[in-house]
């Protein structure tokens, strides 16, 4: 995803780089329930990404999860970048 971010030191990257590189399951045992948790990195920008620098920063996500089998489930990195926006509503990111 590309856009307008702005980090929690306050530094505002106006064509930003975001990725998910990692995504975990995890059982929480109190809640007896499955949850997915995921990095974002946070790139400058796409060239900075492409040079295989260093992220400005990495931010982790939980989200439950579905594990019912169907026809219509989506692959587990659009599903973050799906729940990423949820979290995030007044990002406005291009999905790249």
């Amino acid at each position: 995803m590309e856009g307008k971010y702005v980090t929690k030191h306050g530094i505002t990257l106006e064509k930003a780089y975001l990725k998910v590189s990692e995504a975990t399951l995890r059982y929480v045992e109190q809640r007896r329930r499955w949850y997915m948790e995921y990095t974002v990195c946070v790139y400058a920008d796409r060239a900075s990404r492409r040079m295989k620098m260093l992220p400005v920063c990495k931010e982790v996500y939980v989200m439950k999860l579905d594990l019912t089998r169907g026809d219509n489930k989506k692959n587990i990195i659009e599903t973050c970048y799906a729940n990423f926006h949820e979290q995030n509503p007044d990002y406005e990111f291009k999905d790249i």
